[in-house]
């Protein structure tokens, strides 16, 4: 134990800022926040289809991180919490870690770990390279600048100049066929809505709230007229987009986070973020209907002059609202500054027109939306903001999910599920048959996936690091407090907002906020520990080494498998060839054995071998494949299909039993498990139905209508859903499952329940076997019973002179057991 004498600051900087390894790991956090919004934002959906990017990003974090870690052997002590916390953010990627064990995807599991390992090296180089003035100038003009040219791409994407933003992103971009970044601008049910590099709506709109926070905050700070009018500029575009998200949950949080930023500033800057903030809207709104309508135009057809007209309009808003700004902060804000002095000192000023200002914006809102002046609004936007309440689908299907994401953190409630937990095992805990791969709640999420022990190592970190920026806020000059408040900006308006959508899915936007909670800790003043423990001084940079080299191996190795894997559906295009194909998936296969896609791949290919060739190797290979993956994704729906596919060629009906069992435990609302239920166990009775076997027949048939009783049972599940909420997937009785219980209802005898069952055969169009069979024994149980249906009769004549035959020869053959 030693006490530390700590350098002079400026000394300490001007040594940390004269590294190369400064300047190449502020390089890393430039260009990373420049090219990862333009992959997809490194979406994590849990599938193969968004992995490479991801996999990219990892292995530059981890060279990233090794440099951090020399880095730290020189200018990195146990001496104040800021180090502290360093330490302490290393235990996020270890409860994801732990999750590993009893995780319900190992390959999600090891995904979400790997981004873990990203998060941190974006908090740490936050943490430490935005402490000097350099440092924190370059990333905070990254960061804007990064954001500005997501607002212009997604608004050329709106205006119909989608093929020239492709060209100029492609080169480091996937791009569509037709040469535009696709979903830039997507249709749903709510019409045309621009998503930007984020092909969701929500999310763009949550990114663009913390972009609108921090420019009004920077309008309303400087008095320099070209800092001014460069965030003045783009206030405009912003709002626009934002409106253009048609983001119900956003515009109802916008405010929330005004507020929040209106509180951290005195008096005078409240009124002049007050005075932007309503200039900006209504330049916004000005040319916000025509806008939208230009959009929605030239997304249908282009047309030059309309998408210029759309883009003079846009700047036109823009340059006037610029002005406007440049002339408040000129002659309306030092005037304002000196007449305040002595309000500002009060202690309940800093609340008085936040609270006045909530007041004012609900009265606005009413106004608006009471009166001829909403029809000033477009349609679409007019529609979203009336559909506001809590009624509507969107809302109550959250707090459905928030629900059920409850009944699967009582099952796994100390460590998690592991990482992916919610997409691997939601529709084992849904209320009824929607289909969402992410829990819409970043909390919930993290909490289904880690457990009480990572979402309580979660919230220290929260808290502690917004403990110590708001005490040290409080206590700094105003010069002080404006370094790093935009990065407060950025996270209260993503975390805030996480909690009504998957936000921090997107890597690029988890970086973001982990790179703003590092900086936000960066330059705050607490006093210094007077001891030193030695080797934690060089044995936490040590441990960092050795971590990103691991991280950098796995990562690698991965995205070597995936190009293997690429090259192999490439190869598939083009050639029939078995070995040809299965060369490049096989070493996709050794560098990651148990990837759930790349097996698919390879059973596929053996089923389709088998098929042609009958040889058993083939089908014994697949199934020794099928098994060795599903003891790492039990709960992976292709796989289980697959496994059911090879045991039903085999015959094992025992064991295909009890897979579709597993089925209908793990996909309660998957109608297709009850489907094969019933095929299986009516079979089943057929077969002790040909050998005259009663007990067998009844035993199996009866099983046959518990499984029907339980679809029935669902489906008054279903009926009792709120008005407003959406069922999700189909669920009702099908024509497979109609006919194979029609079938037994007839052998047994059950002319009526057959006729009940099978009648909604007689309205359909008879294309298939399935109705084609059906509509005969329709008309089979009706001619037992003395009935006829003429109409249904004639209708299958038509088609097949020889029906009646046809019946008479069901009847002949099908005597009751």
């Amino acid at each position: 134990m030693y006490a530390y004498k700590k350098p002079k600051l400026d000394e300490r900087e001007q040594a940390e800022k004269s590294s190369i390894i400064f300047w190449l790991l502020i390089g890393f956090v430039t260009l990373f926040l420049f090219w990862a919004p333009f992959q997809k934002a490194l979406f994590n959906g849990n599938s193969l289809n968004f992995e490479r990017p991801i996999y990219s990003a990892v292995i530059w974090a981890s060279i990233f991180l090794f440099l951090t870690g020399i880095y730290f052997f020189y200018f990195w002590k146990l001496r104040e919490r800021k180090d502290l916390l360093s330490l302490f953010i290393f235990l996020i990627p270890l409860s994801y870690l732990i999750s590993l064990l009893p995780a319900a995807s190992k390959y999600s599991a090891v995904n979400l770990l790997l981004i873990q390992i990203v998060l941190v090296t974006l908090f740490l180089i936050g943490a430490y390279l935005t402490k000097s003035a350099l440092g924190n100038k370059i990333i905070h003009i990254g960061l804007l600048t990064s954001g500005y040219v997501i607002v212009i791409f997604g608004l050329m994407n709106w205006l119909g100049n989608g093929k020239l933003a492709g060209v100029i992103v492609g080169w480091f971009s996937t791009i569509d066929a037709t040469g535009i970044y696709k979903d830039a601008v997507m249709t749903d049910s709510n019409g045309l809505r621009l998503t930007s590099v984020f092909q969701y709506a929500n999310t763009y709109a949550g990114f663009l709230i913390a972009l609108w926070g921090t420019g009004l905050f920077l309008v309303s700070k400087n008095r320099s007229w070209s800092k001014v009018l460069v965030h003045a500029l783009f206030l405009v575009p912003v709002l626009v987009s934002f409106m253009l998200t048609l983001s119900r949950g956003a515009i109802i949080f916008l405010p929330i986070i005004f507020f929040l930023i209106l509180i951290f500033q005195k008096p005078t800057r409240q009124i002049l973020l007050l005075v932007h903030a309503i200039l900006s809207t209504l330049a916004s709104f000005a040319v916000l209907s025509k806008i939208t309508a230009i959009g929605i135009d030239v997304n249908k057809e282009f047309s030059a002059s309309l998408s210029g007209k759309g883009w003079m309009l846009l700047i036109g808003a823009s340059v006037i609202y610029g002005l406007l700004a440049l002339l408040v902060q000129r002659f309306i804000a030092p005037p304002l500054e000196s007449k305040l002095g002595n309000f500002s000192a009060k202690k309940w000023a800093l609340f008085a027109i936040p609270a006045g200002s909530i007041v004012l914006g609900i009265l606005g809102v009413l106004v608006v939306m009471a009166t001829p002046l909403k029809n000033l609004l477009p349609e679409n936007v007019r529609i979203r903001l009336e559909t506001i309440n809590f009624t509507q689908h969107s809302v109550l299907e959250r707090i459905t999910f928030y629900k059920d994401a409850s009944k699967l953190f009582a099952d796994y409630p100390l460590f998690g599920a592991g990482g992916g937990a919610w997409s691997s095992l939601y529709e084992q805990y849904q209320n009824n048959p929607y289909t969402v791969r992410q829990a819409h709640n970043f909390f919930m999420q993290y909490l289904v996936e880690v457990g009480a022990f990572g979402i309580l190592i979660l919230a220290v970190l929260l808290v502690a690091i917004f403990a110590i920026y708001i005490r040290n806020y409080i206590r700094s000059t105003e010069q002080e407090r404006d370094k790093h408040f935009v990065y407060f900006i950025f996270v209260i308006a993503i975390l805030g907002h996480s909690v009504l959508d998957f936000d921090m899915s997107y890597v690029y936007i988890g970086a973001l906020v982990f790179l703003c909670l590092g900086a936000m800790i960066a330059d705050v003043k607490t006093k210094e520990f007077t001891k030193q423990v030695v080797s934690i001084r060089y044995v936490y940079p040590s441990v960092i080494l050795v971590l990103s080299i691991i991280t950098l191996f796995v990562s690698a190795r991965y995205l070597s498998a995936n190009s293997s894997y690429n090259k192999a559906l490439e190869v598939a295009k083009t050639s029939q060839n078995y070995t040809e194909i299965v060369t490049p998936l096989n070493n996709a296969l050794s560098l990651r054995a148990n990837h759930p896609e790349y097996v698919l791949l390879k059973v596929d290919l053996l089923a389709q071998l088998y098929k042609q060739t009958q040889d058993e190797k083939y089908l014994n290979e697949e199934i020794a494949l099928i098994n060795t993956a599903r003891v790492r994704e039990p709960y992976n729906k292709s796989l289980l299909d697959r496994e059911l596919n090879t045991l039903q060629i085999k015959g094992q009906q025992d064991q295909v039993e009890k897979l579709i069992q597993n089925g209908l435990n793990y996909y309660p609302w998957d109608i297709s498990f009850y489907e094969r239920s019933i095929q299986t166990h009516v079979t089943a009775g057929f077969e002790g139905y040909a050998a005259k076997d009663k007990t067998t027949a009844d035993k199996e048939w009866n099983q046959a209508i518990l499984v029907y009783q339980q679809v029935l049972d669902r489906m008054k599940e279903l009926a009792k859903l709120p008005e407003g909420q959406l069922q999700g997937r189909e669920f009702d009785v099908t024509e497979p499952m109609r006919l194979y219980l029609g079938q037994m209802y007839f052998a047994q005898g059950k002319y009526a329940d057959t006729e009940a069952l099978l009648k909604p055969f007689s309205a359909g169009e008879l294309k298939d076997e399935n109705g084609q069979t059906g509509i005969r024994y329709y008309l089979a149980a009706l001619k037992k019973q003395n009935k006829t249906d003429q109409p249904a009769l004639d209708k299958v004549k038509a088609l097949t002179p020889t029906v009646e035959q046809e019946v008479d020869q069901i009847i002949a053959s099908t005597p009751p057991l």
